[in-house]
């Protein structure tokens, strides 16, 4: 009996007629909410909410959940790995669109911070389409050339659906790019998303502050 499964399973991999229905079925997924994505992005621009002007306190906050991807580098890690012992800020971007969302968060941190060990950028690169996954794996070489070689360790590149963390997260829409402060015990402590508006930065500035002297104490 395991023999015809084992054989049923390769008959349905070798077949064309059921790759084509999988593709197919993938493909009208893919483009279903691809679409919806951007319809929501021209209905409610790039910016879903204004970020919150405190930090979500410790004893209800969130534990960042377990993401596994490659670095620049080379290397396997996992996220929350990355994140433990350090005041973090983690961005995620799903598109190309998303960097300049993401960069707008990261270049205030770096410069605020610059120096400072108990801080660290973590940015995460997602490609959920298998399609669209060996595009990006080709353009490895220019992110890494646009990437400063002293990020290359915390800089993760994930491939494949991430419909979990992205509930976890509340990552509604992956058109647009997302930023977190993690405390060093791996907490989600403040959100944001699109690009920085506002005093949205700042905000990010004085509450990095604010967990560096909680990690002190």
């Amino acid at each position: 009996a395991l023999k015809e499964k084992i054989d049923d399973k390769w008959r349905d991999i070798l077949s064309p007629e059921k790759n084509l229905e999988t593709r197919a079925r993938i493909i009208k997924e893919i483009t279903e909410s691809h679409w919806q994505n951007i319809l929501d992005l021209r209905n409610n621009g790039e910016k879903l909410f204004e970020a919150p002007a405190d930090l979500i306190p410790a004893a209800t906050a969130r534990y960042l959940p377990n993401l596994e991807g490659k670095t620049l580098a080379g290397e396997t890690v996992d996220i929350v790995d990355l994140c433990r012992g350090k005041t973090t800020l983690l961005t995620f971007e799903f598109v190309k669109f998303a960097e300049k969302h993401t960069r707008s968060f990261i270049n205030v941190f770096e410069k605020t911070f610059e120096g400072n060990e108990k801080t660290q950028v973590v940015q995460v690169n997602i490609e959920e389409n298998w399609a669209k996954a060996a595009v990006l794996k080709l353009c490895l070489p220019y992110v890494r050339r646009s990437v400063p070689k002293s990020r290359h360790a915390r800089y993760v590149v994930h491939y494949g659906g991430v419909e979990s963390l992205r509930g976890t997260l509340g990552i509604a829409n992956p058109l647009i790019g997302y930023a977190f402060l993690v405390d060093s015990k791996t907490r989600i402590r403040w959100y944001a998303n699109g690009e920085a508006v506002k005093n949205e930065a700042a905000t990010m500035a004085v509450l990095t502050e604010a967990l560096l002297r909680k990690h002190k104490n």
